[in-house]
């Protein structure tokens, strides 16, 4: 089998798994899209393209539509009825962030802003090939208002954000098995110049990266800093003008950060700060991003009704020629990839 079109259509990762999984008969994780929808209490997911539905025609590949994952309106008690083990379900779940535990489960935090509330769920592929959540597990309360974005560290940390406040907050791994922790500011606008405003932020195992809603060219409006170090940052972008004003939703890939505004496109930066900010693509309204670890960035476009993928293992940041609809769904919002179980060692370490 010859690797030549292959490696230009869907990258050297994708062509050499795709190879493997043929000659050895192992498939590939499946993937699945998790979004938040905008305007409504439910969390969707969707199954992500397979190595061989990427080489088809765009014309032969099918798009599918999301179904309901957690349905935010089924099981919901009030006032008296509520205790720390009820399902509260959600009024307008808005921050969404995934932890790959392995094995094909993961848990997923979910905000709930309107009524001040974090959740976590346990979720997992059924033998049916589709998505389930276990019981909902509150993990934070008093955040009305607040954590409108989420994030979670490569340790499992649950990072999220309070605009108003000027704090970036976190709950460790560690405290996550307590009965309603407490988060910790670990970052604040009276203690360092460069939050503002906080928003959109992402986490790996060495750095945290956070949006500025009230950013400038002084403070950012796109930031990192060392997790050992956080007194010391470095602004990503400051050019308010440039991007429609303010950055909202980021996420990080590899070592490009992408991140979205108010306007219609698509932008990213090198995640070391040696390069200028670039346009990538052009969409309708953007808002979250996920990176799948291998080659390919996913963005929800909440006017258009779809999530989009596009290559994100950019050497020299660039504008792309076209992205694919990979998901059609109500007005998504924030989102994440879960990955299912493999059985082959090679492939399941891509998906890590």
């Amino acid at each position: 089998m010859a690797l030549g079109p292959l490696v230009g259509s869907i990258g050297i990762l994708a062509a050499v798994a795709l190879l493997l999984s043929r000659e050895t008969g192992y498939e590939r994780p499946d993937r699945f899209i998790i979004a938040t929808s905008a305007g409504t209490p439910n969390v969707l997911w969707a199954r992500m393209p397979s190595f061989q539905d990427m080489t088809l025609p765009v014309k032969d590949q099918a798009v599918p539509a999301a179904e309901i994952l957690i349905d935010g309106a089924a099981s919901r008690c009030t006032g008296w009825t509520c205790s720390a083990d009820s399902d509260r379900g959600l009024k307008e779940p808005s921050g969404l962030a995934l932890f790959q535990k392995g094995g094909g489960s993961a848990w997923l935090y979910v905000s709930d802003p309107k009524v001040g509330f974090v959740y976590r769920y346990e979720v997992s592929r059924t033998w049916r090939g589709t998505l389930q959540v276990g019981p909902q597990q509150l993990v934070a309360s008093n955040l009305k208002d607040k954590a409108h974005w989420l994030a979670v560290d490569s340790y499992g940390n649950l990072f999220y954000t309070d605009s108003e406040a000027g704090t970036i907050s976190m709950i460790s791994a560690e405290d996550m098995y307590k009965h309603m922790p407490e988060g910790r500011t670990v970052l604040s606008a009276e203690k360092t110049e460069f939050v503002a405003g906080p928003a959109g932020l992402a986490a790996d195992s060495t750095s945290l990266y956070w949006a500025n809603l009230k950013g400038d060219q002084a403070t950012g409006t796109l930031v990192q800093a060392q997790a050992n170090d956080k007194k010391q940052a470095t602004i990503l972008a400051g050019n308010r003008d440039m991007y429609q004003a303010i950055v909202k939703d980021i996420c990080l890939a590899g070592e490009n950060v992408f991140f979205t505004g108010d306007g219609k496109s698509l932008f990213a930066v090198k995640a070391d700060g040696s390069s200028n900010v670039t346009e990538i693509a052009h969409l309708q309204q953007p808002a979250g991003c996920v990176y799948d670890q291998e080659t390919t960035l996913f963005v929800a476009d909440r006017e258009d009704n779809a999530i989009y993928s596009l290559p994100a293992n950019m050497g020299t940041l660039h504008k792309v020629k076209r992205v694919r609809k990979v998901a059609s769904l109500d007005s998504p919002h924030q989102i994440a990839i879960f990955f299912g179980p493999s059985s082959n060692k090679f492939l399941q370490h891509l998906s890590e």
